[in-house]
């Protein structure tokens, strides 16, 4: 403490000292009532009784321990040599039994926070591909009502947060959205009941939900569009392929296999995006047939004796997406099965297909086919113009209209369309045209592919300008750069290409 800092100091411990002796002079002493009060609460204490003599009590100990406190620093500034033995300036539970002061240590009440790591680990055990997007929610939750302890928790706080998410001026919801939201605060509340941390679920009890008006529910529900004939001959004649473009950087310049396949198998398998850019080379198996098969990884993480290197974990929305089909003619046409080979010799049969896909091995949260999701959605949506609506999974849309359309010719067997796209039952507007299936979907690993490549090789697309056949378009380029696989080889030691 320098001279002009001890001035100020030194007046401020005497105000402080006279406040004291006054207090004791005069027999008042609630003025300090509030102060002993903090500090029982600062120490995790509960004080029972607040007045009375045992309050005043308490409160001549504490202000005894001031004046000595005050006594000594006075002596301190002064430039004299002073006792630095000081006692409890704060009330100790040893002064309070002294004092006869009833106290009890405070319980901490589990709060919503608490909630957050169970519910993660909730939603990763029974593999909810929206678990980054739940997790959103509560965490949303915990900060609109700062965290308060569940039991304090009311449905108007739960209305008043859906009601404040709706007007948000940045990223409003949807009365939709919140539809979807109110189901899985449900589930957390009712995680919470079952491990004993709130004895009731507000989410639960809300009878009423916030609402907006119909206009400005329309505007902001993002509806998932189909491409019209023009807008996939827009695409096919766009940069996106074009192998020598040069407006793309690092992994989608690199990974031409992926610019070139993706949006095929988007448009005559409908995989959704994830179900394209998780494929592993193995995943197709070469022959007479050509298959193709969407599953996650079940192999044991836990297994000691494994001494391969694990790629990150696959997951698919649900039970109905795993399947194996018929790779479609069209592909094979355009080069489909060279490309697997040409990937088996330069990379092995368990690494990923399209390699840009891989993420980073030093992510928290890794996710599969990041880059590509992150170029090609801005590309449709702002650089050719398409608008909001356009993306990977409108090429899902225009298939399903597609199968709609062939079912006009020549009804399909019951479940197959479903089968194919990997849907659990047909969307409401396919009902009149596709065989219904009952049970019996939940029997058997689905239909055999190989037997199904007929109502598949219909599936076309008159008036569509396709790009060139795969080897011919690369014009003698690599489908994957050296400097896309020295970095792969960078951060997973050159092992991803044989991982399993």
């Amino acid at each position: 403490m320098n001279s002009e800092e001890i001035s100020p100091f030194t007046g401020q411990v005497q105000l402080v000292l006279e406040s004291a002796r006054n207090a004791v002079t005069s027999g008042d002493v609630s003025a300090f009532f509030q102060v002993v009060e903090q500090l029982a609460e600062f120490r995790g204490y509960r004080l029972e009784d607040r007045t009375g003599n045992d309050m005043q009590a308490l409160t001549y100990e504490f202000l005894r321990a001031v004046q000595q406190a005050c006594t000594v620093l006075l002596s301190r500034q002064r430039g004299e040599f002073a006792d630095a033995t000081l006692p409890d300036v704060q009330p100790l539970p040893a002064v309070w039994e002294r004092t006869g002061v009833p106290i009890h240590r405070k319980e901490k009440k589990p709060c919503l926070s608490d909630v957050t790591s169970l519910y993660a680990e909730r939603l990763s055990i029974v593999g909810t591909k929206t678990q980054g997007t739940n997790i959103s929610w509560w965490e949303k939750l915990v900060q609109f009502c700062k965290d308060k302890p569940l039991d304090e928790v009311s449905s108007n706080d739960i209305y008043l947060f859906l009601e404040h998410r709706l007007n948000d001026v940045v990223k409003p919801w949807s009365m939709d959205y919140e539809g979807k939201v109110i189901s899985g605060l449900r589930v957390a509340f009712s995680l919470a009941q079952s491990r004993g941390l709130c004895q009731k679920n507000p989410a639960a009890e809300l009878q009423m939900m916030p609402v907006i008006s119909a206009a400005a529910e329309k505007k902001r529900r993002k509806p998932r569009k189909r491409y019209s004939l023009d807008q996939l001959n827009i695409i096919f004649a766009s940069t996106w392929y074009d192998p020598s473009a040069t407006n793309w950087r690092e992994r989608m310049k690199w990974d031409l296999g992926a610019r070139y396949w993706v949006p095929l198998l988007g448009l005559y398998h409908g995989f959704r995006i994830r179900e394209a850019l998780q494929l592993k080379v193995s995943d197709i198996v070469l022959g007479h047939c050509p298959l193709l098969t969407l599953q996650v990884d079940d192999s044991d993480d836990d297994d000691e004796e494994r001494k391969e290197v694990s790629l990150p974990k696959r997951s698919l929305k649900n039970e109905a997406t795993k399947r194996t089909i018929p790779v479609h003619p069209q592909l094979i046409k355009l080069g489909f099965v060279a490309f697997v080979q040409s990937a088996i010799s330069n990379c092995g049969p368990g690494a990923p297909l399209f390699p840009s896909s891989l993420p980073e091995r030093s992510s928290k949260k890794p996710k599969w086919g990041r880059a590509y999701e992150q170029r090609f959605v801005p590309f449709v949506r702002d650089i050719l113009d398409f608008g909001a609506g356009y993306g990977n999974h409108s090429f899902r849309h225009t298939l399903e209209d597609q199968l709609r359309d062939a079912q006009l010719d020549e009804q399909w067997p019951p479940g197959l369309g479903q089968f194919y796209t990997g849907r659990t039952l047909p969307s409401e507007q396919d009902k009149r045209y596709f065989l219904p299936v009952g049970s019996e979907r939940d029997y058997g690993d689905g239909y055999d592919p190989t037997r199904i490549l007929k109502f598949v090789g219909r599936i076309e697309y008159q008036g569509i300008v396709l790009p060139k056949p795969f080897a011919e378009w690369l014009g003698g380029r690599s489908p994957v750069a050296a400097e896309l696989v020295n970095i792969l080889d960078e951060e997973w030691g050159g092992e991803w290409r044989q991982a399993n």
